[in-house]
């Protein structure tokens, strides 16, 4: 299958392409940069691989949670390619794509099987999940993903589990639970790559969705998270549990 995956959630920005296995990726920390740098690297993978918009399966997208903006942006962009080539999509959760990330940022030197990502929600709050790793090697939810304040994943937290995120570097009380913890990895980000693994796995089961259906989960907002609750572009692609 040739598959494109978008990440724009968080602070980073990734585009990546599987071609018949074959990944390329472009991955950069890169603040308020998104709108800059993601249509010339979509443009510019798809021209390595001397392929056409059109000769695309699916495209893959991080869901959130994260930034609104980057977030609106990101999954824009998504339909307006998915709606144009005529190919549909499968929606991930930046938690669990932050986990997954977290695998091989952290192999050989260490074994990752469950994890407690916390990514900087701002506003003194964090988006907050458990995931663990299951016999395919995905990282596969716990529990509901959260938006809440740092102090209240506390609890969540002992030593079988990795810290993974810049929210265990952001506030103080987050980083205070490095000995409660297997270990803690703080440069860890949702990275397109990963979004293509959950993706691969999910589809194994399920069927990708129509581009309309490409939506963003923000958690802060009540009402949004609601409406998109009952959406179908809310079954996760870490947890098929929402078949």
């Amino acid at each position: 299958m040739n598959l494109l995956a978008i990440e724009t959630a968080t602070e980073t920005c990734s585009v990546a392409l599987s071609i018949n296995g074959e990944l390329r990726e472009r991955y950069q920390h890169a603040p308020r940069q998104h709108a800059e740098l993601l249509l010339p690297w979509v443009q510019s993978l798809l021209a390595e691989a001397e392929i056409g918009i059109g000769s695309l399966d699916v495209i893959a997208f991080s869901r959130g949670p994260g930034s609104f903006t980057s977030l609106r942006m990101g999954i824009g962009v998504v339909q307006g390619l998915a709606w144009a080539a005529g190919v549909p999509v499968v929606p991930v959760s930046s938690l669990a794509a932050t986990a997954q990330s977290a695998i091989s940022q952290i192999a050989p030197s260490a074994s990752v099987r469950r994890a407690l990502v916390a990514l900087d929600a701002r506003m003194n709050e964090v988006f907050a999940g458990i995931f663990e790793l299951n016999d395919d090697g995905i990282m596969t939810a716990a529990g509901e993903e959260m938006v809440c304040a740092p102090g209240e994943i506390l609890t969540l937290a002992d030593a079988d589990t990795w810290g993974i995120g810049i929210g265990f570097e952001r506030y103080p009380v987050l980083a205070g639970l490095r000995e409660q913890l297997a270990g803690v990895k703080t440069g860890v980000w949702p990275r397109a790559s990963s979004v293509l693994e959950l993706a691969q796995w999910w589809m194994q089961t399920n069927k990708p969705l129509t581009a309309e259906l490409a939506q963003p989960v923000y958690l802060r907002n009540d009402v949004a998270k609601k409406s998109v609750s009952q959406h179908p572009a809310n079954k996760d692609p870490a947890n098929k549990d929402n078949e």
